[in-house]
């Protein structure tokens, strides 16, 4: 998927597809009938992958402004360095965002800023980059930006058992590790 592009007064926005991905409905939403989904499959055809699969799209956006580069979120990640993301988890699923951001002329290395709106794995799994097991950020350049509150509450050894595999360990806590992570505790301006 080609990426999107908005022009906004002097903000540019790119829509950068990172994935889409089948998610199984009775294990997404366990609780729930099969036959409970069946008026919502009739109305919304293209939010589903057959019967059984609901169609999830996972997207980063490019912000410019103000002579500024920022990346809001980085998306599932790659299951090939990261093993324990959730494009791993997924299936296996390749996240695109790095092509993504080819496609629209930048490279990892161009990105000021990434704004992390939360710390869920599917928002954070492009964060660091592993090979031969050295890790490194994926955008050497940038200032990764995040939420205090959101690092206490997910910051805990029970992120296994709330999402079913380890993820904060590989995307998350190595930003503050090597001191390329600012918490936020309020409003700020990123531009």
């Amino acid at each position: 998927m080609a990426y999107i592009k908005q022009t906004i007064g002097n903000v540019e926005i790119i829509v950068l597809h990172d994935a889409e991905v089948a998610l199984p409905l009775n294990r997404t939403f366990p609780g729930v009938p099969a036959a409970e989904w069946a008026p919502y499959q009739q109305r919304y055809p293209e939010a589903f992958i057959g019967a059984e699969n609901l169609r999830v799209h996972f997207e980063c956006y490019l912000i410019r402004s103000q002579g500024r580069t920022l990346l809001v979120d980085t998306g599932l990640g790659s299951a090939t360095s990261n093993p324990g993301t959730v494009a791993n988890v997924g299936g296996g699923t390749e996240g695109q965002l790095l092509s993504q951001l080819r496609s629209a002329g930048l490279q990892a290395g161009d990105i000021d800023t990434v704004f992390l709106t939360h710390l869920h794995p599917d928002h954070v799994g492009w964060n660091m980059t592993r090979s031969e097991a050295r890790e490194s950020v994926t955008f050497p350049n940038a200032r990764y930006v995040a939420n205090e509150a959101d690092w206490d509450a997910f910051n805990t050894p029970r992120d296994e058992e709330i999402f079913g595999y380890s993820w904060w360990e590989e995307t998350v806590a190595p930003l503050r590790r090597l001191g390329v992570l600012d918490m936020l505790t309020g409003e700020t301006q990123l531009t």
